[in-house]
């Protein structure tokens, strides 16, 4: 698969709180009262659909209609569901077409029209976002597809990983969190700590700038942020992000010697600059990125997650293991350390 590669600069983002209920307001279905039998739209969604495994509060996961006539193997991801503003169901599969049609129709009745009538009419605007979500979908079909061949084309093993490392490793690991740092301006205002270490005035010590943090003897703690943050802050929120410097990639679902061939295709695929690998001392390994634009950035938000990624990273202020401090006994260490583009 490709990654757009444009030079759109990036935004920061915001944690999607998940709220499948609060769906009912698009659909003019009102609220259920103590009073009414009426059901809420997700219960209206679900008689359609069956059952929802909710991500967002309008995307979700289920079982395709036409699901007997699939000829490949069934995934338990394979029919998405988007319900902001025009109901779809898509499948991975292309062998249930008409199915998948035939309960988009009904779904939209039931929802937009709040009971089975005649087949509602899309607008110009609605079409344009149905072609936009179908090209998101052929996005996730083939990064899904790819999977398999760049698990075995760009296989980065662990041991490789440190010995391709393009600048020299700190003997002493406990030192590691200073070569990290180093990858930060010496300016930014960056964030160390523990998960609780925010949202009270006395955990702005936990804000500091780079070149402040480089003068502490050993890492004062397990965690810290890809990105940079306001002078004064001292809450680790996205509002409170001032600058995207890097994306982190790590997987709880590939193993250490099966995550670097992602790393290694990010690397030399789509272009994109590996600063960092950090060895977090337990299962997984974190790739540190520079941040790229925003066009690629929303591809591999649809890539990397059917890769085995997790998408929890993609948050602005989603703490990350921080080299150089113990975790049960072990240290977290680099294995790999990049350079700065020009």
């Amino acid at each position: 698969m490709s990654i757009n590669k444009n030079n759109v600069e990036p935004k920061n983002e915001e944690k999607i709180e998940v709220k499948p209920a609060s769906m009912a307001a698009d659909y003019k279905m009102g609220e259920q009262s103590p009073d009414t039998t009426e059901p809420t739209a997700i219960e209206v969604v679900e008689s359609v659909v069956g059952p929802v495994s909710w991500i967002t509060d309008v995307e979700g996961y289920c079982a395709c209609p036409g699901k007997q006539f699939h000829t490949t193997h069934n995934g338990r991801q394979d029919c998405k569901l988007y319900l902001d503003k025009v109901p779809t169901l898509y499948c991975f599969h292309g062998s249930c077409k008409g199915e998948l049609e035939a309960a988009n129709t009904k779904l939209r009745m039931a929802l937009l029209n709040g009971k089975l009538g005649d087949k509602p009419r899309l607008t110009s605007e609605d079409k344009k976002r149905l072609r936009e979500r179908e090209q998101k979908e052929a996005k996730r079909r083939r990064a899904a597809t790819s999977k398999p061949r760049i698990l075995r084309e760009f296989t980065w093993p662990y041991a490789e990983i440190l010995q391709d490392s393009l600048l020299p490793l700190p003997e002493n690991p406990a030192e590691h969190w200073r070569s990290l740092l180093a990858c930060f301006h010496l300016n930014d205002v960056v964030w160390i700590g523990d998960t609780y270490s925010s949202g009270k005035p006395e955990h702005q010590r936990n804000f500091r700038l780079a070149s402040d943090w480089l003068t502490e003897r050993a890492a004062l703690a397990q965690f810290t942020c890809p990105a940079t943050f306001k002078a004064g802050s001292y809450a680790r929120s996205n509002l409170n992000v001032s600058t995207r410097r890097f994306l982190v990639v790590e997987s709880d679902v590939l193993g250490r010697d099966q995550v670097g061939a992602i790393f290694r295709w990010m690397k030399e695929q789509v272009g994109m600059n590996l600063r960092a690998v950090v060895d977090t001392a337990g299962k997984s390994l974190h790739a540190w990125f520079d941040y790229p634009p925003a066009s690629i950035v929303e591809d591999l938000k649809i890539a990397l997650p059917e890769l085995g990624c997790d998408p929890k990273l993609f948050t602005a202020s989603q703490p990350v293991r921080l080299p150089g401090a113990l975790r049960d006994g072990k240290y977290q260490k680099l294995i790999y350390l990049g350079k700065e583009v020009a």
